[in-house]
């Protein structure tokens, strides 16, 4: 997502990342990593919940996936996201989104 996310703020695009993880253990990657977007800590999994993200492993790790909303209206999804090609994949649906009208 990192690689694509001037390409999306170039598309007035918001990007959060959302994760079971603590905001803490959530700082530490973000600095590491050197992530230019929010991270929201879903320790309670509401978030999760209400949008039914499957686990992957236990009960506490959620699978990856993207959402994008446009006008506070769910108009595209990917369940099945990797880290190197989500991003890529956020901005066809953009791009996509663009061509129709």
């Amino acid at each position: 997502m990192q690689s694509a996310f001037e390409k999306l703020k170039e598309h007035k695009v918001s990007v959060f990342g959302v994760s079971t993880d603590t905001a803490d253990t959530q700082k530490k990657f973000a600095k590491k990593e050197k992530l230019d977007y929010t991270l929201v800590a879903d320790t309670d999994m509401k978030l999760a919940t209400a949008m039914k993200v499957p686990l992957i492993a236990g009960d506490k790790i959620t699978s990856r996936q993207a959402y994008l909303f446009k006008d506070g209206i769910l108009v595209w999804r990917d369940v099945k996201g990797t880290t190197d090609t989500q991003g890529d994949e956020v901005l066809k649906a953009i791009e996509a989104d663009s061509d129709d009208k």
